[in-house]
């Protein structure tokens, strides 16, 4: 009884040994009888990694290694108990196989050999309580006697660096199902790029990787399935067309893959990438920022994808982190750009400042350049002590918007006490400024543009208003004659009210009653008759003309709106420059005269000798107006001696060549004088000389009956030169003059 009990647990812990070698052998077969499904999936990735893999190819694949699989699970049998043994006897290192020592009987009985036999079995017993199944061993030896294993590790590493980083994605073209072969749902997928990109709708391919802006809209439509659409994971909500089809948008801001239909029969799986919009590029060219006839020049080079839908730039005074901004807008095409920038009525003129380059595209994206220093030439130059201190405390209020309640305080008080004379009016705007700014009901940007306006009001003066309704009152003129003829009732309908704000203004001035400012004068009935001669120009379709004659309208109207009276010194001085211009201009057409006698050898030195001494006495006369050294004056004196010398000596020749340089020199002088009385002359400033044109008007005024604002006694005789270039009789040496 007490031997039983003590093989009992032999025979179980055998029986449990004999399962688990049994597991290991069944693993070891399974193992082996995957090896060439394994081997053939093997080749299929690398030809994957070679680009040569997908389609119907992963059909052909995956069924070769399933017969090669169904082939070796169909040669596979159950393990026998003798291979059993020889297993756990191969795992522990028994050898004479022990186990067959168990089940074996001896061949003759005897008391003797049964005792031998016995304790035979129990050292048998002995030694298999150490026995182990052993884990389950590849020997990939026996089915690879030929090491085709490493060919396919070689290469498997050798298409994975060719592949690259593309072979996520061969592997993932290698292994998607084939289309389906037969007709199957109809899916339309199309985007629609935003707005700002200006493009059309674009179809999108069902499968694969495509880039797309953000904010483009993604539509589908699916005919004939049932199958969800989904973005993402998620289901996309759907619009049912019709009994079997339908339609899914969705606006794009992040990556995803669209994909519709099971894995088994995907009918799209597309991988869309969403891209930001670019931003816009800025950059200066050449200098940058420079200045330029007392205004900044800015050269500029911009580029982008999509347009700029604005282009401004910024100044800000150096030294003051919290001053107001300032700016302008710019044009906003593409390429070079350039501008000039008037800061005349900057708050920050005359000061050191940054200029930056903004942008703005129109896919709201935003850039900015880097700044560029540059001092702003000074504004206008103020004579009112009441806008002096306003515009001082314009400048504050804009540099440090911080110090608004005292700088309210400082508005408040001078509106109590201003330093000069004020209307009522200037007077009773300002406190109420004072009053906004101090209660906050105004901010300090809406203050600083309110004191421009005032600071011009008071300086300005009582022509203020009606500078304001001449200027309303020519640009209506201007508008209508530019957009068409107007009928003749218009016309003068606009002319009289040119008329009305011309005398007010120049009543405001101070103008006698005949209409003319004291220093200067000029012909008004001349506009008249040159905006009629502009609308029968259009009428006639003398387009060009009416355009050269438009602008002389528009200087002289300019200069008009920019009068103010003389002083008693600028007016002597005017008159003294006048009659100096006069003086030089006779002596030029004599000169002119004199030339032609000497080229017929009819001229004496007594005679050039009088115009040298005639134009001494012009010189005199600028020199008492304040005008030396007058480009031109020296040159033509020394040619007009030279011309009395040789005409002394009955030498025409050389007359002849030092009176045509003394021409020359006349000429400039006129010209020299002419830039520096429309500098000094103040009765009609503002309109500044155009086109090389000494009167400003940058026309040939010579068509024309008005007698037009900065035109002199130089301009004239110019004229009257070209009358003489005219006449065919003059001599050639006249005509090359």
């Amino acid at each position: 009884m007490g031997a039983r009990n003590r093989a009992e647990p032999s025979g179980l812990a055998l029986t449990k040994l004999r399962r688990r070698a049994a597991r290991a052998l069944w693993a070891e077969r399974l193992g082996h009888a995957l090896i060439p499904a394994a081997a053939i999936l093997w080749l299929y990735v690398i030809l994957g990694l070679f680009g040569l893999a997908g389609g119907w190819r992963l059909l052909a694949a995956a069924g070769t290694a399933m017969a090669a699989l169904v082939w070796e699970l169909a040669r596979l049998r159950r393990p026998r108990m003798a291979e059993i043994d020889r297993r756990i006897e191969a795992a522990s290192g028994l050898s004479h196989q022990p186990l067959a020592t168990l089940t074996d009987r001896p061949a003759q009985a005897s008391a003797a050999g049964a005792a031998i036999w016995q304790a035979h079995q129990a050292r048998t017993q002995a030694l298999l309580a150490q026995a182990r199944a052993g884990w389950p061993a590849p020997q990939l030896g026996r089915r690879d006697p030929f090491g085709l294993a490493g060919l396919l590790l070689a290469l498997l590493a050798t298409g994975w660096v060719i592949a690259g980083p593309d072979a996520p994605a061969r592997l993932r073209t290698a292994f998607a199902p084939p289309a389906w072969p037969f007709p199957g749902p109809a899916l339309t997928v199309w985007v629609t790029p935003p707005a700002y990109a200006g493009t059309a709708p674009i179809a999108l391919p069902k499968s694969g990787t495509v880039q797309v802006l953000a904010g483009s809209q993604l539509s589908v439509i699916l005919n004939g399935s049932t199958d969800a659409i989904v973005w993402n994971g998620a289901k996309l909500p759907a619009q049912a067309l019709g009994r079997n089809g339908r339609r899914a948008d969705r606006t794009l801001s992040a990556s995803g893959i669209l994909r519709v239909g099971p894995w088994w029969h995907r009918v799209a799986q597309l991988r869309i990438t969403v891209t930001p919009p670019a931003a816009p590029q800025l950059s200066w060219r050449g200098p940058g920022a420079a200045l330029e006839d007392g205004k900044v020049r800015l050269s500029w080079q911009t580029g982008d994808a999509y347009g700029l839908a604005r282009l401004t730039a910024a100044i800000h005074p150096e030294g003051y982190p919290q001053a107001l901004p300032e700016g302008a807008e710019l044009p906003t095409q593409r390429g070079d750009g350039d501008a000039r920038l008037d800061t005349a009525d900057s708050p920050y003129s005359g000061m050191a400042v940054a200029i930056t380059l903004q942008a703005r595209n129109l896919a709201g994206v935003a850039a900015k350049s880097d700044p560029r220093p540059i001092t702003l030439p000074p504004g206008p130059a103020l004579h009112d002590p009441t806008a002096i201190v306003l515009g001082i405390a314009r400048q504050n209020l804009a540099l440090t918007p911080e110090q608004a309640p005292a700088i309210a305080a400082q508005l408040m008080h001078l509106a109590a006490a201003p330093p000069s004379a004020i209307s009522y009016g200037a007077d009773t705007e300002l406190a109420g400024l004072a009053a906004a700014l101090h209660s906050q009901r105004a901010g300090p940007s809406a203050v600083v543009a309110e004191l421009l306006k005032l600071i011009r009001e008071i300086e300005a003066g009582p022509d203020f208003r009606p500078a304001q309704a001449l200027a309303r009152a020519d640009q209506a003129l201007l508008q209508a004659l530019s957009h068409g003829a107007p009928d003749k009732a218009a016309l003068n309908r606009l002319l009289a009210q040119m008329h009305q704000a011309l005398a007010q203004h120049l009543n405001a001035l101070g103008a006698p009653p005949n209409g003319n400012l004291p220093g200067r004068h000029f012909d008004i009935s001349g506009l008249d008759r040159l905006a009629q001669q502009i609308a029968a120009d259009e009428r006639a379709g003398r387009t060009e003309q009416a355009q050269a004659e438009l602008k002389q309208l528009q200087s002289a109207l300019q200069a008009l709106q920019h009068a103010r009276p003389m002083s008693p010194a600028e007016a002597a001085r005017a008159q003294q420059e006048g009659q100096a211009a006069q003086a030089i201009g006779q002596v030029l057409q004599d000169q002119a005269r004199l030339r032609d006698q000497t080229a017929q050898g009819a001229a004496t030195a007594s005679q050039q000798g009088a115009l040298k001494r005639r134009l001494d006495g012009a010189g005199r006369q600028l020199h008492q107006a304040g005008m030396q050294n007058l480009p031109g004056m020296a040159d033509a004196a020394r040619q007009m001696d030279q011309a009395k010398a040789a005409l002394a000596q009955q030498d025409d020749g050389p007359a002849h060549d030092a009176q045509t340089k003394a021409i020359g020199a006349l000429q400039k002088a006129a010209a020299a004088l002419q830039r520096a009385m429309q500098q000094t002359m103040s009765v009609m400033g503002g309109a500044p000389a155009q086109d090389g044109q000494p009167d400003g008007s940058g026309e040939d005024l010579d068509n024309s009956d008005v007698a037009l604002p900065g035109q002199n006694a130089a301009g004239a005789i110019q004229q009257k030169i070209i009358h003489l270039d005219a006449d065919p009789k003059l001599p050639a040496a006249t005509h090359d003059y």
